[in-house]
């Protein structure tokens, strides 16, 4: 038991849909089990990007959570971006790397460079990435206050004013 890595949850949620660009914000929330079993979950944090994608803020979500992590982890994302989870569980970044970034019909990889400095806060870390696609806990939180003006930081703050 003292050899298996810690399991961080990272649950994600974003104003955008699909892959338009467009202006929108991303809200990712990690929690983890103390050693006395109860949960720990940090702030949720909130950034707004211009000019991007569902994947490509679920992708930069991804890259600074995993950058708050100062140990070796299990980490497992939930998102509803179907197409961001699909390549971590199918270990697609892998193969692009080895392909030079290229799909596997020969094509340039879409926001390669952010795949690339995912995998790299992955293997720096010891980090062991898996994903879920879902309609997540926080999903309904997520879309309530991530359109706000001042999205609140503190989650049982908000919860407790409903």
């Amino acid at each position: 038991m003292e050899n298996e890595l810690k399991v961080v949850d990272i649950f994600i949620g974003t104003t955008l849909r699909g892959s338009a660009k467009g202006s929108g914000r991303v809200m990712y929330i990690m929690r983890t089990k103390r050693k006395n079993g109860s949960d720990y979950e940090a702030a949720p944090q909130i950034v707004e990007y211009d000019n991007t994608t569902e994947s490509e803020s679920v992708l930069r979500a991804i890259r600074d959570a995993l950058q708050r992590l100062h140990y070796a982890c299990t980490v497992v994302i939930h998102t509803e971006c179907s197409n961001v989870a699909a390549a971590i569980t199918q270990h697609w970044p892998e193969k692009w790397q080895h392909d030079g970034w290229k799909s596997a019909k020969g094509n340039p990889v879409k926001n390669a460079v952010l795949w690339e400095m995912l995998l790299q806060e992955v293997e720096d870390g010891g980090h062991i990435l898996l994903a879920e696609s879902e309609k997540h806990e926080y999903a309904e939180w997520m879309r309530f206050n991530l359109p706000l003006k001042r999205a609140l930081k503190d989650i049982f703050a908000e919860v407790l004013k409903n």
